[in-house]
């Protein structure tokens, strides 16, 4: 029988739109990240508010509906994107966003906002139309994706680490209007989309910096009005067939989020008196991920604390100021959490943990440290309006996780098959198990990806990209541990009958097939074919073994041929982890 929905968690929230969000505790209260007390928090304006930010926002939780399917939803909310901005006033003169020395207060980022906003709708953006912002982050990708939701525009997250061939994937499924580049892109030139105007993220510097952004104030922004069910912007997934796919999210979607974050660090902003000090968090993510739509809480992959704690100028540094370390996109060993927590001491709650999916909107459960240090394995419980169930359990509890939430999306662009069942339950390719009273385990993966330093990588599409090579005959991605990235990829190459390719051939092919995160790191050249099951299925977990009992280095099994160039195997670290379970045959014709 599967195990019961779980709901009230008191722990920590994870991703939230990058955009105003109200500043954190002052001494006493927990810190952006901490769990709220259990009980009931006061809430309820206080003074000066006013009677729209009351309506607005509120902490309780009724029986609703989302995409035609019950759930658990906000009874008070915002019904856009572009209505939090309306709550800025009360900040304007305090620091919004940082990057090196540049420093944009709250007013000047809705003054930015409008200048920008106005300039799109000068190039003929208008409602509903799609906006891709396809860059690295900084001040200019933070202030265009708000500018586009005043419009009532779709904002489509590209991936900047894009090879050309995938962004001109992105560009053919999203079909934008404009693209708003970074320069400096990997992927060279944006390729042709269309009618789309192709637009340098840099040329909106002087629109950001100029003018007098105090004198607007947020009424200058008049945001052209949206549904809650509208589409705000389409994120890309690496899912299991290859190819990312764009998923489609709702103003309702990404709110809802944002809620649960604002509920569970207790920074409502009817909860928040004018003086209430701000937090610093830094965003160590991309913007165009999940985990980097954010503001008020930061996710940091596990590579990157890893990263730091190894830096040989940590205990010069004054850390002090330091009191979250939310961790998600990978697992979290008990190790790590133990040196975060004899690292920094002023992280009183330890590292925390955030579980999620991007079909299902983001984070759906969430922990912190105390209460996972003595839970190896578990990631936390359910989000306020989160439900989870175990489907399909075995003896030992554990089935695929699935999840019921106001925050899911809306589906994979332009394919009519929903994501949920006709209950509105989303399976998320994850296994575990949930313990009483709600804390949920997650044991594996039931889904052939690859997480290397929290990049979900496609074995197919790595597959694919390689059986494009006339050398080819099978390929196989897995998984190998790596002590940086969690994982690395490793291609698992059969050569065909007298093919002389070589590892640096190899190398360069997928060099211009994959992104810089999907080239394999580690190679396995042979001759013998893949093992297979009876129904002609490639074994990886077979494979993954064998590689990992000789030492999960470079091989090359390639009897009566000479042997790779000692210069052959040298490899270039790029960037993702997990492993692969057993898929369908990858074998050229």
């Amino acid at each position: 029988m599967p195990e019961k929905p779980v709901r009230d968690a008191p722990v920590p929230a994870g991703p939230v739109p990058a955009g105003p969000v109200p500043a954190g505790p002052t001494a006493g209260e927990p810190a952006a990240g901490e769990p709220v007390p259990a009980g009931p928090v006061p809430a309820g304006p206080v003074a000066g508010e006013s009677a729209d930010e009351e309506a607005r926002w509120g902490r309780e939780v009724v029986p609703g509906t989302a995409g035609g399917h019950p759930c658990l939803t906000y009874a008070r909310r915002p019904g856009s994107l572009a209505e939090l901005l309306s709550g800025t006033g009360r900040w304007a003169e305090r620091e919004f966003l940082v990057q090196g020395e540049r420093r944009l207060s709250y007013g000047a980022f809705t003054g930015a906002v409008a200048r920008v906003g106005a300039h799109l709708r000068g190039l003929g953006v208008r409602p509903g139309e799609r906006i891709m912002l396809l860059g690295f982050n900084q001040i200019e990708w933070v202030v265009a994706f708000w500018a586009a939701q005043t419009l009532g525009a779709v904002a489509v997250l590209g991936n900047a680490w894009w090879s050309e061939a995938e962004t001109a994937a992105a560009l053919d499924q999203a079909a934008p209007v404009l693209v708003l580049a970074s320069e400096s892109r990997p992927g060279g030139a944006v390729p042709p989309a269309g009618t789309a105007r192709v637009l340098g993220l840099d040329a909106l510097r002087p629109l950001v910096d100029g003018g007098q952004p105090a004198a607007l104030g947020p009424a200058a922004l008049d945001p052209a009005p949206v549904a809650e069910d509208d589409p705000a912007l389409i994120m890309f997934s690496s899912g299991t067939t290859g190819t990312a796919r764009g998923v489609v999210m709702s103003h309702r979607s990404v709110i809802a989020n944002l809620q649960n974050l604002l509920v569970l660090t207790g920074r409502l902003p009817t909860e928040l008196p004018p003086g209430h000090p701000g937090t610093v968090s830094l965003l160590s993510v991309p913007l165009f991920h999940l985990a980097g739509i954010q503001t008020s809480c930061t996710t940091l992959l596990p590579t990157m604390v890893s990263r730091v704690l190894d830096h040989p100028d940590l205990t010069r540094r004054d850390t002090s100021s330091l009191r979250s370390v939310p961790m998600g996109g990978a697992a979290v060993s008990p190790e790590l959490r133990q040196r975060v927590a004899a690292s920094f001491p002023g992280v009183k709650s330890g590292a925390g943990s955030l579980y999620g999916l991007t079909e299902a909107g983001g984070v759906l459960a969430a922990g912190s440290g105390p209460d996972l240090d003595q839970r190896p394995g578990c990631v936390g419980r359910a989000l306020p309006v989160v439900e989870l169930r175990i489907a399909g359990p075995g003896p030992d509890g554990v089935g695929e996780i699935q999840a019921r939430t106001p925050t899911a999306t809306d589906g994979y662009l332009g394919d009519p098959v929903p994501l949920a069942d006709p209950d509105g339950w989303i399976s998320t390719g994850d296994l575990g198990r949930i313990e009483e009273p709600g804390w949920l385990y997650v044991t594996g993966r039931s889904k052939d990806i690859i997480i290397r330093g929290g990049e979900n990588v496609a074995c197919a599409r790595v597959e694919q990209a390689l059986l494009r090579h006339p050398d080819v005959l099978e390929a196989a991605a897995v998984g190998l541990p790596d002590a940086d990235l969690g994982e690395e990829v490793g291609a698992v190459v059969v050569l065909r009958p007298g093919a002389r390719a070589r590892v640096a051939e190899l190398r360069g092919h997928a060099g211009t097939e994959l992104a810089r995160f999907e080239r394999p790191a580690r190679w396995w050249l042979r001759r013998d074919p893949l093992p297979v099951n009876a129904t002609g299925k490639i074994l990886r977990r077979e494979i993954r073994s064998a590689w990992l009992a000789r030492g999960a280095g470079d091989l090359a099994d390639l009897a009566g041929s000479a042997e790779p160039a000692p210069g052959d195997t040298a490899l270039q670290r790029t960037d993702r982890p997990g492993s692969c379970a057993d898929a369908e045959p990858s074998r050229r014709p």
